[in-house]
């Protein structure tokens, strides 16, 4: 929320809310001498991997405007990409800064979980009560890791309202590219992924090792289907804490044909119960882990961050309440690949595990569109994290935006 300035969140009901009072992360960044000069467009109540509202309408990619910008933080990656601001702020559930950020060709971050405040972040407004009490975090886009950093510097701390954040520890030390031991996959989770970004990624990767980097083709070992398939549980549960199992189940018939290849999204929709929570904060337990356990091997993990890259605007096949369903799907390599599988599947393990997570552009496509890769790192590592992407940064390609 911000104080005085209309916030809509892409809701109608909301087309002429004005908060007032400012969010825990707009107050650390004012304390510091931000000035907000505007708010950007996102998908309905950021439940969507496109930006698109009956509030703003559509918002395009500066690349080609007949391609999505990203969601739901697609218009924070916009007006960066665009020059119209040097920092933007957004949410991350399901990549909702991470994808923006790749299909932009800007830097997003998505911070460990419980590091950034979320207190004053809107919510629907029938929801008094904010339920998303894990997962879910909020970060910035820019145009540098520098400013990335700056920004986590400000927002990374706990304030008079909200004392429950994990301190976060300075990184100082240098960081040098023969020193480090990276992992890395062009594919997982039996997700395919285009053949460009996977020979960006591959070309990437080639220049780090020719740089002295020591570098490792190996995936952690999750179960990408039982992660995804928990991530989904987390979110519905505590999303739709107020909506009863009988609702949810009268809602099936109008969902199980949509999201039948969909694992993270049929638990969103399924009814549940506090045994199901409980098996279901385990199974994150086991997870988290297993990702640090793997992290103790290997300094990042370097990943695509979507099977493909910014697709051609892509419409919703029928709507659920605010939640827009697609039953079209998305072409990878010429196969058909679900809507959320393409554009979730490779964000969604690391939102359940807390991981940070650098997004960052390595190369422009064939096409023109930018191609990014996640750097992901231990947890409340974030500083150290963004120290190697400033070195990593330096092996990837270097291009102009559309505006310049």
């Amino acid at each position: 929320m911000t104080q005085g300035l209309t916030t809509t969140s892409g809701y109608e009901p909301l087309r002429n809310h004005i908060p007032t009072k400012d969010a825990e992360l707009v107050k650390l960044l004012k304390s510091e001498g931000a000035i907000i000069i505007g708010k950007t467009n996102l998908s309905v109540l950021a439940m969507d991997m496109q930006t698109d509202n009956a509030v703003f309408g559509k918002t395009n990619n500066a690349w080609d405007i007949n391609r999505t910008s990203g969601g739901s933080s697609g218009g924070c990656a916009v007006a960066v990409a665009t020059g119209m601001t040097a920092l933007s702020f957004g949410n991350d559930l399901a990549g909702s800064i991470r994808l923006p950020a790749a299909y932009c060709g800007v830097y997003g971050f998505k911070p460990t979980f419980g590091v950034v405040s979320l207190q004053g972040i809107q919510t629907d407004p029938k929801e008094k009560t904010n339920g998303l009490k894990s997962l879910a975090v909020a970060g910035p886009l820019a145009r540098s890791i520098d400013d990335l950093e700056l920004a986590m510097q400000i927002i990374a701390r706990a304030t008079k309202s909200d004392q429950r954040l994990v301190p976060l520890n300075q990184y100082t030390k240098s960081v040098e590219i023969k020193n480090l031991t990276i992992a890395w996959a062009d594919e997982f989770g039996d997700v395919p992924v285009d053949e460009e970004i996977k020979n960006a990624i591959k070309n990437y990767i080639t220049k780090l090792e020719n740089a002295g980097a020591t570098v490792v083709k190996v995936t952690p070992d999750l179960d990408f289907y039982q992660a995804w398939k928990t991530w989904g549980s987390l979110v519905g549960m505590q999303g739709g804490y107020k909506t009863s199992n009988f609702l949810k189940w009268m809602g099936l018939p109008f969902t199980k044909s949509a999201l039948k290849n969909v694992p993270m999204h049929q638990n969103i929709v399924k009814p549940n119960s506090v045994e199901k929570y409980m098996i279901a904060l385990n199974e994150q337990d086991a997870m988290i882990a297993t990702m640090e356990n793997f992290l103790n091997e290997y300094d990042v993990f370097i990943c695509p961050v979507s099977a493909v890259p910014a697709f051609k605007h892509h419409e919703p096949s029928k709507s659920y309440g605010n939640f827009s369903l697609y039953n079209n799907p998305l072409f990878v390599n010429g196969e058909e690949i679900h809507y959320y599988m393409a554009t979730q599947a490779y964000t969604t393990p690391f939102t359940l595990t807390e991981n940070p997570v650098l997004s960052m552009p390595i190369s422009i496509s064939r096409e023109s569109l930018p191609i990014g890769i996640q750097v992901i790192g231990k947890r409340y590592t974030d500083f150290r994290l963004l120290k190697i992407g400033m070195v990593l940064d330096n092996y990837a390609e270097q291009f102009k935006y559309p505006l310049e």
